[in-house]
């Protein structure tokens, strides 16, 4: 394993329930993926000027440990797998004063023309440097709640209203949200669906509850999700996300969010999710039984997929 990145976790970077918000994870990753490029031997390649780029096609996230404002962090990691026209990364984040995981980034990247985001073969120097970087995979790094087969070709605004799924987020993306390049960052991906996640009614009752009360005395909190990459939008578009439960027990619930064009009703991205209800006042899962989880099984979306 090689050291990436070193830093901590800043207040503004942390959300209304005390930690890390799930964007923070991956914008560190992505800051650990520009050294990782270095080392491959591309110097600058999230740089306005590159010739060639990374381009984040597929993430998968565990998260294993709360992080809290101030916390000091450290990620390692490496390749691992490199193909004709890309690598998979693998990102591992450390509490550094304790050692422990807080959590492992998984992102398969094309290495792709900057303008274009067309993948194209590594020369022979680079991709001989990416596969002198490989390293083994830990099992906590596996997929463990989520699918890891090929995302669904069938995403529409149409199919959204033949399921059903709730709108849960609306808006559009500004210049804040964009990289060197002028397409959306991939913590944003994750990051629009948590500014939307708290209006997702069916799947957190509790939280809407909480809400309507005037106090969050229970909040969803994500443990892991995959994130697959359609087509990454540029400032000044908009999005729409749909959302619908695939899978309800005590402990966790699985969703599915499809972020898509209003304008076109095309898929942007989609993203799987494994969550639960925290107990803002233990801090601990609280599970849902009797007639909470009837209520959330009759809320599944059958046909619903990454």
């Amino acid at each position: 394993m090689i050291e990436l990145w070193r830093g901590n976790a800043n207040a503004w970077e942390c959300d209304e329930l005390g930690h890390l918000n799930v964007r923070g994870y991956i914008a560190k990753a992505m800051q650990a993926a520009g050294r990782l490029a270095e080392l491959i031997g591309m110097r600058g390649a999230f740089a306005s000027h590159a010739t060639a780029t990374l381009i984040a096609r597929d993430i998968h996230v565990r998260y294993l440990a709360e992080v809290r404002p101030g916390a000091p962090l450290a990620i390692e990691g490496g390749v691992e797998r490199v193909s004709g026209a890309g690598l998979e990364a693998l990102f591992l984040m450390r509490h550094a004063a304790r050692g422990d995981l807080a959590a492992t980034i998984r992102i398969a990247f094309d290495h792709a023309d900057p303008a274009s985001a067309r993948p194209f073969p590594w020369p022979e120097r680079l991709g001989g440097a990416a596969r002198g970087l490989i390293i083994p995979v830990p099992p906590e790094a596996a997929p463990r709640g989520v699918s890891s087969g090929i995302p669904t070709a069938d995403i529409s605004a149409e199919q959204a209203e033949a399921l059903g799924l709730p709108r849960i987020g609306l808006g559009r993306f500004g210049p804040e949200d964009a990289d060197a390049f002028g397409r959306i960052r991939p913590e944003v991906l994750i990051g629009k669906v948590s500014d939307s996640a708290v209006h997702a009614r069916e799947a957190f009752p509790e939280q809407w509850a909480a809400h309507e009360t005037g106090a969050l005395t229970h909040a969803s909190a994500l443990l892991e999700a995959r994130i697959a990459v359609r087509r990454l939008p540029r400032p000044g578009e908009g999005y729409e996300i749909r959302t619908g439960l695939i899978e309800a027990g005590p402990k966790v619930r699985r969703l599915v969010h499809w972020v898509l064009d209003p304008a076109t009703g095309a898929a942007l991205w989609s993203a799987e999710g494994v969550a639960c209800i925290m107990d803002m006042k233990t801090r601990r899962l609280a599970p849902a039984e009797g007639d909470a989880l009837a209520a959330l099984r009759s809320a599944i979306r059958p046909g619903l997929s990454l």
